[in-house]
């Protein structure tokens, strides 16, 4: 049955339960949300394990709160960029100076977060641009240690992919990891000789559609619905890892950035401590469906036409009314 015949199921009392396969649920993690907003309790849904293990019918369907998989994460190993979009909601354009996570310390954070989450979905290798960052084979090869059935993408914008070392396109064909193309108009021309490039070096890759606009979310200007926001927004479903510490989108950590540049004072709340010693599977899950105040200052999206930044940006780059 599809969402729609479940809901209106489950509030005549007819379904008291909704059972989710990994394998589909891994792309459409946004569902969640959708249902929750249509009065599902989380305590109802339910997730199969993955169909290629050994099936153990006991522990075969657990809750979703409380069992260690998450369908998606995303983390930023370079929080600056070498395009600098127009409202780019990682404010990779704001970046001062060049911004790389310390290796050393990220693979005690991911290792942290596997005590509680020992299966992934799908992992993103962002920034930023994350090309830019000279150790990306390790976090690659660290991603598929820790999760090793986890769909891996590096999202790049392909400008610096014809400068690649060979050992980048061998760490991604040992790794089985893929390059995720986001398709902006300064390469169009070059866009032919990177799908060969690729090709030749055996690489799986997906080019997104040409970006000729994005869209402003922020707004200086708090709201009293935060949680009507959390659950129709697509990025609530973006958990990103950050220097020890977990939350559902990436703005409790890039937030910073537009604070510093501009003089203001968004919150930068919204992430949880890793290394809470009270830490728990369940209560990290939680934590990833709750709103929170940077919430307050997210909005439906209003599109603009793509461009890059100047130097220096308006405020109106990155916000609107």
């Amino acid at each position: 049955m599809n969402y729609e015949q479940f809901i209106a199921l489950y509030h005549k009392k007819v379904i008291d339960k909704i059972i989710f396969p990994r394998e589909v649920y891994r792309r459409q993690r946004k569902i969640l949300n959708y249902l929750r907003g249509q009065g599902i309790s989380i305590r109802d849904v339910l997730i199969a394990n993955r169909l290629n293990n050994e099936i153990s019918l006991p522990n075969f369907i657990e809750p979703y709160i409380s069992t260690k998989y998450l369908p998606y994460l995303e983390f930023h190993i370079a929080d600056h960029c070498n395009l600098n979009c127009k409202a780019c909601e990682h404010y990779s354009g704001l970046v001062r100076e060049p911004h790389f996570p310390n290796l050393e310390r990220f693979t005690r954070d991911f290792e942290r977060l596997h005590e509680f989450i020992d299966d992934l979905g799908m992992i993103r290798i962002l920034g930023g641009e994350p090309l830019l960052n000279p150790e990306i084979n390790e976090y690659i090869k660290l991603s598929r240690r820790l999760y090793p059935q986890a769909i891996i993408h590096v999202v790049t914008n392909g400008l610096l992919l014809p400068k690649m070392s060979e050992e980048f396109f061998e760490t991604m064909r040992q790794c089985n990891a893929g390059i995720w193309i986001s398709f902006y108009p300064p390469l169009e021309s070059k866009m032919p000789a990177i799908k060969r490039l690729l090709e030749e070096k055996g690489v799986q890759f997906k080019i997104t559609r040409l970006n000729k606009t994005f869209t402003v979310k922020q707004t200086l200007k708090r709201h009293d619905f935060p949680k009507e926001i959390f659950l129709q927004c697509f990025q609530a479903n973006c958990h990103n890892l950050y220097e020890g510490k977990i939350a559902s989108c990436f703005l409790p950590f890039t937030t910073k950035y537009f604070n510093a540049y501009y003089g203001k004072n968004l919150p930068e709340d919204g992430a949880l401590n890793l290394y809470d010693p009270t830490l728990t599977t369940e209560k990290l899950k939680a934590h990833l469906l709750t709103p929170f105040e940077r919430c307050r200052y997210c909005t439906p999206p209003v599109e603009v036409e793509w461009s890059t930044i100047k130097n220096p940006s308006p405020i109106t780059d990155w916000v609107h009314d």
